[in-house]
């Protein structure tokens, strides 16, 4: 996880950058990004889905504030070990699992 959030952030943030374009459809310009090879069309509902993916907007403060506290958790949750080391020490001179020998 240490290096596929980086690397899918990084992918994600080349792909809205690099490969932005237009299209003009009705007479409305539609911009997206996509990796794309030369002229390419979009069906209708491919254009719909781009439209209202590009006009939703929310209000992401009020949220925001709300989860800090969970992911400075799941921040410090991380930063403890997974495997606790164990060392069991034999009590010298202590109780023993067997009896000791008998004679008559």
């Amino acid at each position: 996880m240490r290096l596929f959030l980086p690397l899918l952030f990084i992918i994600y943030l080349g792909g809205i950058t690099l490969f932005t374009h237009s299209h003009v459809v009705n007479g409305v310009i539609i911009v997206h990004s996509h990796p794309f090879k030369g002229e390419h069309e979009h069906t209708e509902v491919q254009l719909e889905t781009i439209f209202y993916l590009s006009s939703f907007i929310t209000s992401s403060v009020p949220e925001f504030l709300a989860a800090v506290p969970v992911f400075l958790f799941l921040l410090c949750v991380q930063r403890i070990q997974a495997v606790e080391r164990i060392k069991c020490v034999k009590p010298r001179g202590g109780i023993g699992l067997r009896a000791p020998p008998f004679s008559f």
